[in-house]
């Protein structure tokens, strides 16, 4: 590791760290972008973050990961000037392993040019990270591949970032799984994890020049490229006794968490992909590869989602380091009980496996993961946990959502749904913005799942069909949507294809996560699917699942009147309790009658028979006998 002056910004800084400084001197949070780790700098703040959401930029969550896993990331801020042998000046690039440069708008001048490339061919580090030809977003005539040819990319890296009259300047692919086949190259099989699939969207293909540098090579290509010098996505190269890496694209180190305003999308976890650990893994090379990191502990998951009483949960995670692991377990305890732990009982490579013993009805389990490797350095999760319901969790594992015009499918894999609650699959977000977007808290038994871009894409006229693991038709098809606007599902008795069936009501006014009207159906059901209207906005459009099966069906008192299995009535109006709004079914699920809020109570005149009235999200059997 390099030495480092005193100086107060490297306060608290360990022996072996690596330290990375991210640019942003070339404007990279003009217009709509914002490629900072945090919009304090040097230092992000707070110092020791909960996770990447505590600070705020586009990038935020590579910055934390890095910190996280023992590493310390700084930023160069607006209006310094980029020099390298400076020994006055505490950002200069001699005082740092790595610089990470992530879609500049405006060109290096020619001193900064040379201090960069003194800095790699000394030893440093350099990540590259471009976007799209005319991504130029301070309108003055540079975006990030010319600024990157402009440093030389091509005569010393090898690397052409292709522009103007190139092919595959400005392409999306995700996900894109034409990777190296190299089991030991080091940016697809690092000690952040292995690199299957990574994801561009309007990004830029490179050109290699292995006559300017012999140590380039591609990493990923675009999808069904022959693995070339053309259509590369991610490179790398040596220069002198630095190391250099190129990528295409900014938006797989998006994490969706920047200033207010910016329209930003969450690729650094996109489902089906790797980018994540594909920026870390390059960083690590970048660096010498040398560092020990901690254990890197991510992609927690469990299965059952709602166990009951009866049931072991399983939990996996995806743990990797420089090294081997001497240690790991999970740890957990049930209310307030004391912890316990138990080693991983199986693994699969990276992936390990661990086992919670059932515990007692309603009660909470809390759990995290910890890691030790040989250097002693270690790891711990965040604390997890769940609550041990009454039985009823329905597993969706094998069921399809298909979308038609146009046609797309969403595989549910590890899913599973409460009674009385919710599937949420919203296209390309987060939670927290899914939440913060429709002003809405989502309970916690709620599932949310992250469309990757991928699912839903509504632009009108699509509908949806849900279909069980033996391929039935569980759902649908529903109407088709309209553009601008949500369909609510009026109750789950009704057939999904009537239009009778649904409200359609302009998308501000979408209830994600509530407003069902329990039939205790036993059926899980298409509850509403929802446009997001406005620029950008169409990251938030979700269809929803909801689980039609009651679970507090008991007694109840209300007004003197017992509501026992069966309520007995020569009409309807005879019941003192029941008043408007509240709808009428026959047995078999066809509607009858619908009484609005502002209506009056009425039974239109049916018939001595039994009925299912439905009010206020519950459901009750009426038996008329006139």
């Amino acid at each position: 590791m390099k030495k480092l002056f005193i100086f107060i910004l490297f306060t608290g800084v360990l022996a072996g760290q690596v330290l990375y400084l991210f640019d942003n001197t070339k404007d990279e949070t003009a217009g709509n972008a914002d490629w900072i780790i945090d919009d304090d700098m040097p230092v992000p703040q707070p110092a020791n973050p909960g996770s990447g959401d505590d600070w705020t930029g586009g990038i935020s969550d590579w910055g934390f990961d890095l910190l996280d896993s023992g590493e310390s990331p700084y930023t160069l801020p607006p209006g310094v000037e980029i020099t390298y042998g400076d020994t006055s000046d505490p950002l200069d690039l001699s005082n740092f392993d790595v610089f990470v440069v992530c879609e500049p708008q405006d060109p290096f001048s020619t001193s900064e040019k040379q201090a960069i490339l003194d800095f790699v061919y000394n030893g440093g580090g350099l990540v590259l990270v471009a976007n799209h030809y005319g991504s130029d977003r301070n309108s003055n005539g540079w975006d990030s591949p010319r600024v990157f040819n402009d440093l030389g990319a091509e005569e010393y890296f090898g690397m052409h970032f292709n522009v103007s009259g190139e092919s595959y300047n400005n392409f999306s692919d995700s996900p894109d799984s034409n990777v190296s086949g190299d089991p030991d190259d080091p940016l697809l099989h690092g000690p952040y994890g292995d690199v299957a699939a990574i994801g561009f969207h309007s990004g830029t293909a490179m050109t290699l020049h292995p006559e300017f540098n012999s140590s380039v090579r591609g990493h990923v290509w675009v999808s069904g490229a022959s693995h070339g010098n053309t259509l590369v996505m991610v490179a790398s190269a040596t220069y002198g006794a630095g190391r250099v890496v190129g990528v295409g694209d900014s938006s797989p180190a998006d994490d969706g968490n920047g200033n207010p305003g910016n329209v930003l999308y969450d690729g650094w976890t996109a489902v089906g992909e790797d980018n994540y650990s594909l920026f870390l893994n390059a960083c690590y090379w970048a660096s010498g590869g040398e560092n020990n990191i901690r254990p890197f502990i991510r992609r927690i998951s469990r299965s059952p989602q709602f166990p009951g009483s009866e049931d072991t949960v399983t939990v996996w995670a995806r743990i990797s380091d420089d090294s081997s692991l001497v240690f790991d377990s999970i740890y957990f305890r049930t209310d307030e009980g004391d912890w316990q732990s138990l080693s991983h009982d199986s693994a699969r490579g990276r992936e390990y496996y661990f086992h919670i013993p059932p515990a007692e009805e309603y009660s909470t389990v809390y759990y995290f993961i910890k890691a030790v490797d040989p250097a002693g350095r270690w790891s711990v999760s965040d604390t997890f946990h769940y609550q041990v319901t009454q039985g009823g969790a329905y597993n969706l594992d094998g069921w399809v959502l298909i979308q038609e015009n146009s046609h797309r499918e969403f595989y549910f894999d590890n899913v599973s749904i409460l009674p009385e609650s919710y599937v949420i699959i919203a296209r390309n977000c987060t939670r927290s913005q899914f939440e913060s977007f429709w002003g809405v808290q989502l309970p916690d038994e709620v599932v949310f799942l992250n469309g990757g871009n991928s699912f839903p894409v509504i632009n009108g006229s699509e509908n949806y069909t849900l279909v069980n693991a033996v391929g039935d038709t569980a759902d649908g098809p529903t109407i088709s949507m309209s553009s601008g606007y949500s369909i609510q599902r009026i109750s789950p008795l009704d057939p999904a294809s009537s239009p009778s069936s649904w409200d359609v009501v302009p998308d501000s006014l979408a209830t994600p996560g509530s407003g069902a009207n329990t039939a205790n159906s036993h059926k899980i059901v298409i509850n509403e699917a929802s446009d997001a209207s406005g620029s950008g906005n169409y990251i938030y459009e979700f269809v929803e699942l909801f689980y039609d099966l009651r679970t507090d069906v008991e007694e109840e008192n209300r007004g003197g009147e017992h509501f026992t299995a069966v309520n007995v009535a020569p009409s309807l109006d005879k019941l003192s309790w029941l008043s408007p709004p509240y709808s009428v079914y026959d047995v078999s699920g066809r509607r009858l009658l619908e009484v609005s809020a502002s209506g009056k109570a009425r039974d239109g005149d049916l018939q001595s028979g039994l009925y299912i009235v439905v009010k206020e999200r519950r459901v009750y059997p009426v038996l008329i006998l006139r």
